[in-house]
């Protein structure tokens, strides 16, 4: 079931409330319509990709589906998905601006982000914490 915070927030991006749902390292991303296709416009224009790109696209694109809360605000997720995001039992979900990610909990929980420092200063990102 959805929140209602992302319900309301993918009904104001859409009448329908529909949303792009994939699997990616290790998770499951939503993506709006709008930002579903633009993204898989992207990497379609990609000329003769990379072995190691062309298994991203195939999975990335090929897993995506186009997903519709019902009237309660519950999604029915593949079984395709759920293997790729290894979900079982318990689920977290996260916001991530304009995208929720869903994440099996026990693997939400063993995420160990190791120092990001370099590589948020490389993109000129200065967090203060």
């Amino acid at each position: 079931m959805l929140p209602g915070e992302y319900r309301d927030a993918l009904f104001a991006d859409n009448d329908t409330g529909k949303f792009w749902l994939t699997g990616h390292n290790g998770c499951l991303v939503a993506y709006l319509p709008s930002n579903w296709e633009e993204i898989t416009a992207q990497l379609n224009h990609i000329p003769l990709p990379s072995q190691n790109l062309f298994y991203f696209k195939t999975k990335f694109i090929g897993l995506g589906q186009e997903m519709a809360p019902d009237a309660q605000g519950r999604v029915r997720i593949p079984q395709s998905l759920m293997r790729e995001a290894g979900l079982r039992k318990d689920a977290m979900l996260v916001g991530m601006h304009s995208q929720f990610q869903i994440w099996d909990q026990e693997r939400f929980d063993a995420l160990a982000p190791g120092d990001v420092s370099a590589e948020l200063a490389a993109a000129g990102v200065n967090i203060s914490l």
